[in-house]
């Protein structure tokens, strides 16, 4: 039987299986009932829960390494549908080697099976060349067409019954209703500590950094401001109404003499025109560019904007010659979003984007020569505009969010307002602070250093370090070491450092998401959770599982009805299988569900057939491989997860009577596993970072690593050694046996 026909043979035995899933799990659906679109309480996992089923000691229930590998042997295949399919049949109690609960719900059902059936259909379509573009140079792709009608760059013209609607300069909406302290316009919050001491109290990185439980990696956050700066932007005017933020008098870096009038300063945003002249029509922001993800932060949200990047010719965009974007005279980067210069991983994205966008123009224009500057740049702008749409809701939001929260995609709907919410904007979309790293590092293809890391506080307004790094070690590392967990603490770079040292220019960034909350009318935590559908809770315990963070937070607030949203947030034990809280996770999905269905022009309603199926297959590896050196990274590079494991053995016993020539092959002989041996994993600084002790059949296994590199793997009892290099952010190494006498 030839290669395609054994291929062939396998898909069609498994998407039968997979149909007949389908048809099981559509007649427990009409069983059930239709369900409605009513939110439910969903579960929290408690700290000490999740960092168990990270160490897999709940085993039975989820892989954590890769979750469609049931039977834990290194590679999906049919044999781990088949495993979960009979457990279902046999109603199996205990499973105690299996991985069954793939999408990680809780329970085991058809779901998982089909999930790995489904992972099975990707496999075998990458290896016909026909599915995923990852390394795609020798998988041709199709090339979408310019559409019959592109969009604008300000948004206008998207609904075509109300023109204005999701377009640049539109006010905010709300969920909850404005808690301003006068009911109008004037700051809420009077009532509550200090933006800073909350900080202080709730946000000061203690002992160790906590990296990601779920091993997401640094493209979390870099991704998230991406495009959080494609969705929304709030300005403040000029010689602004001050809302300054107070510090407490024995603060060591904000008021180091003790004075008690030191202050972090801060200007309210401006003001909707017509906004805020009654307790009926309270003070509205102003979003200054389009509700859509429609690649603002690559094109701009204005004509001006928009022409001032491109060159006119061939469709391009303007980049030197050393394929970066030009720099203004303060020395930041000419870019569609005023913020791009931020740090120089958002840079070095937005660099990206401006290659790929000149990468498709060249092909466009060797395809079709007639074609004019105009029509090659909006054909690649909407190929680019798919891309970075596929890319938050194929591979972002499921990381982060977990794979269910989003809803399918059942089409544009015109009755849908995609208005950015001042409760995801100015709260929840600001989880990402908590995720940064306090360094940015350099990798190259191996996963190894290639010069000095800087602290995050010299990395922001720094795009002209740019000349010096290129893009490629910036984005290998970024794939290729592990975030923050998303928590109340954050790094003292975003905390204490922001854009400076404490009184020459620095600011607190956890203080100024709470007082913006404040300056925005932001109601509390759990009115919100009220205006989201969701129940409220009734004691700092029902948000938090942390007893040390119930008692802060009562402290701090003394009223479970009073408590900021942001801090709330941030507070809430994670959903199973989620990196947020229940009303983070709420009002994250809400906005994007909103922003997807109600663009006209969102990349599934505009392109269908190969066209659709070219933009869906094509990740963020895809695109940084294309346009870099950079070569090997996993697939989804939003997670960083690697695993090293092997036995500790010792020879089975031999015969004294054994003839010389026979003992000669003793290393040859079967090993008996050694129960309890230590063996520890060392950094590329000879230091000890993780110990574990083998189980009964003598095998030990690694997760713990936060980045790629070299470590060493040593076994206690004897101080055996063996080199491990982690070149990605998938590496999963087995064999590394270790010998006792």
């Amino acid at each position: 039987m030839t290669r395609n026909n054994i291929f062939d043979s396998s898909l069609q035995s498994i998407r039968q299986l997979q149909n007949d899933l389908r048809s099981r799990l559509q007649s427990q659906s009409k069983r059930r009932g239709k369900r409605g679109r009513q939110r439910r309480r969903l579960r929290g996992e408690m700290l000490e829960t999740r960092r168990l089923l990270a160490a897999d000691f709940d085993g039975s229930r989820h892989n954590s390494f890769d979750a469609e590998d049931v039977n834990d042997d290194g590679q999906v295949s049919a044999i781990d549908a088949l495993t979960i399919i009979n457990a279902i049949n046999r109603n199996a109690k205990d499973e105690s080697a299996m991985f069954t609960d793939v999408n990680n719900d809780g329970q085991r059902s058809a779901l998982d099976a089909l999930r790995v059936i489904n992972r099975l259909n990707r496999d075998f379509d990458s290896l016909r060349g026909s599915g995923s573009a990852h390394n795609n140079n020798n998988n041709p792709q199709t090339i979408p067409a310019l559409p019959d009608e592109v969009r604008s760059v300000d948004g206008t013209g998207n609904n075509l019954d109300d023109p204005l609607l999701g377009s640049a300069g539109q006010e905010l909406i709300r969920f909850a209703a404005a808690d301003y302290g006068d009911g109008i316009s004037t700051p809420a919050g009077a009532d509550r500590p200090s933006a800073r001491e909350i900080s202080n109290t709730l946000s000061d990185v203690i002992g160790e950094d906590v990296k990601s439980e779920r091993g997401l990696s640094a493209f979390i956050y870099v991704w998230g401001q991406f495009i959080d700066h494609d969705l929304g932007l709030t300005e403040v005017s000029e010689g602004g109404e001050s809302f300054n933020i107070e510090v407490p008098a024995d603060d060591p870096l904000f008021d180091p003499t003790g004075s008690g009038e030191a202050v972090i300063p801060l200007t309210r945003s401006t003001f909707a025109e017509g906004t805020g002249t009654s307790v009926d029509n309270p003070a509205q922001q102003v979003n200054e560019i389009t509700s859509y993800i429609d690649g603002s932060m690559v094109y701009g949200s204005d004509q001006a904007t928009a022409d001032g990047l491109r060159s006119f010719e061939g469709g391009r965009m303007n980049i030197t010659d050393d394929g970066l974007i030009p720099l203004d005279e303060t020395g930041m980067v000419i870019a569609g979003d005023v913020r791009a210069s931020e740090n120089i991983s958002l840079a070095a994205i937005q660099t990206l984007f401006v290659r790929e966008h000149n990468r498709l123009a060249d092909e466009i224009a060797a395809s079709n020569p007639d074609a004019s500057d105009e029509e090659i740049y909006q054909q690649a702008r909407a190929i680019v505009i798919g891309e970075i749409q596929a890319i938050t809701y194929n591979e972002y939001l499921p990381t982060l969010l977990g794979e269910h929260a989003i809803g399918r995609y059942d089409g544009y709907d015109a009755t849908v307002d995609p208005s950015i919410a001042t409760e995801f904007s100015s709260a929840a979309y600001r989880f990402g602070h908590s995720t940064l790293n306090d360094d940015i590092e350099f990798f190259d293809n191996d996963g190894r250093a290639v010069r000095d890391e800087i602290e995050l506080k010299d990395a922001f307004f720094n795009a002209s370090l740019l000349e010096e790094t290129g893009i490629d070690s910036i984005l290998k590392y970024d794939s290729s070491s592990q975030s923050q967990e998303i928590d109340l603490e954050v790094v003292d770079g975003l905390r204490n450092f922001l854009f400076g040292p404490p009184g020459a220019g620095g600011f607190d960034l956890v203080a100024l998401n709470i007082q913006r909350g404040r300056d925005h009318g932001l109601n509390d935590y759990n009115s919100t959770r009220a205006a989201y559908g969701l129940e409220t809770v009734a004691s700092f315990d029902d948000i938090t599982s942390d007893a040390e963070l119930q008692q802060k937070l009562e402290a701090l607030y003394d009223d479970v009805d009073n408590i900021d949203l942001w801090v709330g947030l941030m507070a809430e034990d994670h959903l199973r299988g989620s990196s947020v809280g229940e009303l983070t996770s709420t009002i994250i999905a809400d906005q994007f569900e909103r922003t997807r269905d109600g663009d006209r022009f969102y990349y599934e309603n505009l392109f269908s057939g190969s066209e659709l199926r070219t933009i869906n297959s094509t990740t963020l590896a895809d695109v940084i491989e294309r346009n870099t050196s950079v070569e090997g990274l996993q697939e989804n590079v939003f997670v960083m997860q690697a695993e090293v494991r092997g036995t500790v053995g010792t020879s089975a016993p031999q015969s004294s009577s054994l003839s010389s020539s026979r003992k000669s092959n003793a290393d040859r002989l079967p090993t008996i596993g050694v129960e309890g041996a230590v063996v520890e994993l060392l950094n590329d600084s000879g230091e000890v970072i993780d110990a574990t002790a083998t189980d009964r059949n003598g095998n030990y296994r690694f997760r713990s690593f936060t980045e790629t590199g070299d470590y060493q793997i040593r076994l206690a009892a004897t101080g055996e050694t063996l080199d491990v290099l982690i070149s990605s952010g998938s590496t999963r190494i087995r064999g590394l046996d270790l010998r006792l006498a």
